[in-house]
């Protein structure tokens, strides 16, 4: 049954490894800000009499920097692991510049630079997290137990999204834009830490050498 198939995804050391990896993957995605940095971002572009015309331009950026990251995916000279890395790392950088804008006070802050800011992290968002985070989750799980594996990453998915949302008003009043921000961006920075140490690269891989590598059979690529 159900909690059967949910059960196998903690048996064995290639499940485990997969199951950290993709739901540490999922986590990361939401917990370093992504739905909390869009929904600000769109009060800003508001403020500046931009809303439309805002709205327009991040859908069609992050259309193009998704067919980037397409593009690159199956590239030998790169693949899901370099792409995740340099993305996540770009998203640390343009928050933690985010929360420099901030520094002075939210009322102070260069509406210019924290839209800079804010196109830059979206921009590295699409490149990684966006489409690396789901295109690895259906590589890394056996056939036996994918469909739970996906689900699970699923909820967890929504959980974290909706805990992020529903805090980060709170947040924002009690710290200050530069903390929360900062903070997301420190959260970002361990998600190049655990991309580098925990996500095994699949690109050009079959599901059996998959496994093999996350049973620690083979080196990691």
């Amino acid at each position: 049954g159900a909690l059967e198939t949910v059960g196998r995804l903690f048996q064995g050391e290639a499940n485990r490894r997969a199951l950290t990896a993709g739901l540490g993957l999922v986590l990361f995605q939401q917990l370093s800000g992504q739905p909390s940095v869009l929904y600000y971002a769109n009060r800003i572009f508001d403020k500046a009499g931009l809303g439309f015309e805002a709205a327009v331009g991040v859908g069609v950026f992050k259309a193009v920097m998704t067919l980037v990251s397409v593009r690159l995916v199956e590239d030998p000279k790169w693949g899901r692991r370099p792409l995740l890395l340099l993305g996540t790392s770009g998203m640390a950088l343009s928050l933690l510049a985010l929360a420099a804008v901030f520094s002075g006070g939210a009322e102070s802050a260069s509406q210019a630079a924290v839209i800079g800011c804010v196109v830059a992290y979206v921009g590295c968002y699409q490149i990684g997290f966006g489409p690396i985070t789901w295109l690895v989750l259906s590589e890394i799980f056996p056939l036996q137990v994918r469909s739970a594996a996906v689900s699970l990453a699923t909820l967890t998915n929504f959980g974290s999204n909706l805990l992020v949302t529903l805090l980060f008003e709170t947040e924002r009043a009690a710290v200050g834009e530069t903390l929360l921000f900062g903070q997301f961006a420190l959260i970002a920075a361990a998600a190049v830490v655990f991309e580098n140490s925990k996500v095994p690269e699949t690109r050009g891989l079959s599901l059996e050498e998959i496994e093999a590598q996350l049973s620690g059979d083979a080196a990691k690529k």
